[in-house]
């Protein structure tokens, strides 16, 4: 079985952004920026996901649903599950695409907890795992393109397979997304990472990993959400894009809401996401 994640369309939009491998383009929306990637799903365990990211001058805000899908399991076709993973203290993660493929030992978790744990800056460390994923994601995938003829022609229905990995983290509030995208030759490469560094210079910035109609419907429909403060704006989409979806349903309940702030990181909603653990209690952990 296969952990799936489907990113199809390109990050668009145009803000000035902080990192020497950075190629952003333009999506602006009324008060508030959007970056948006499109996800969908394939026939094994998979988490269609919606996830919003806010990095302002003194938080970082990470919203996401909690609905995960096994759609060959007619029995437990749905489950809960938590899309935004802690790693350390308060840095956190999540990640859209091929994440992990028992029949190949094949899981991008441990990478990425490692990552999120080791020296450095949070920009330094999400590109150390750019560099240690990279052979592990172009494994795998030449493994379901040659085993897995269903699964690839999926991932590949809506143009080049994707895989996203989102670091955020603070303070210093910072939001990285990671990304891999398939070349013309059918390899994984890796492609400009997108980096959000906030300060009290910098305005707003929301990115919205997920399904794109869902997100830009709600908005068109709810115009008053702009003069919610980012905490509730984050929620808004999150819920808006869940109560515009279809069936069967690849998004829902429950939904988690992370906000990191200078006194630490908390859940605004839990979901079905494990407590945090904060670093005195890790150290409480630590002893004898």
């Amino acid at each position: 079985m296969a952990d799936i994640n489907i990113g199809t369309a390109d990050v668009v939009n145009n803000l000035t952004t902080v990192g020497t491998d950075v190629t952003p383009n333009a999506h602006i929306v009324p008060a508030k920026i959007l970056w948006l990637l499109l996800i969908f799903i394939t026939p094994n365990v998979c988490r269609a996901t919606i996830l919003v990211t806010n990095c302002s001058a003194d938080r970082v805000v990470v919203g996401a649903d909690g609905l995960s899908l096994h759609p060959e399991d007619t029995q437990h076709p749905t489950f809960k599950s938590c899309k935004i993973v802690q790693s350390g203290n308060d840095c956190f993660f999540a990640i859209s695409g091929l994440q992990n493929y028992k029949a190949i030992n094949y899981d991008l978790v441990p990478l990425a907890r490692r990552a999120c744990r080791g020296p450095g800056s949070v920009i330094e460390r999400a590109n150390t795992f750019k560099k240690v994923a990279l052979p592990e994601i172009q494994r795998a995938w030449i493994n379901t393109r040659k085993n897995n003829p269903r699964t690839y022609a999926l991932l590949k229905r809506y143009g080049p397979a994707r895989l996203s990995v989102v670091f955020a983290e603070g303070p210093p509030f910072t939001v990285i997304i990671v990304q891999f995208v398939e070349d013309s030759n059918g390899k994984m490469m890796p492609e400009n990472s997108i980096v959000d560094a906030c300060n009290f210079a910098s305005h707003s910035v929301f990115r919205a990993l997920g399904e794109r109609q869902n997100v830009e419907a709600y908005q068109r429909q709810h115009s008053e959400i702009e003069n919610l403060d980012d905490v509730a704006f984050v929620r808004s989409l999150v819920l808006g894009a869940i109560e515009l979806e279809g069936f069967p349903k690849v998004i829902g309940p429950p939904v988690a809401i992370l906000e990191i702030t200078s006194s630490g990181a908390r859940w605004i909603e839990q979901g079905a996401c494990a407590e945090i653990k904060h670093r005195s209690q890790a150290n409480s952990h630590k002893q004898p």
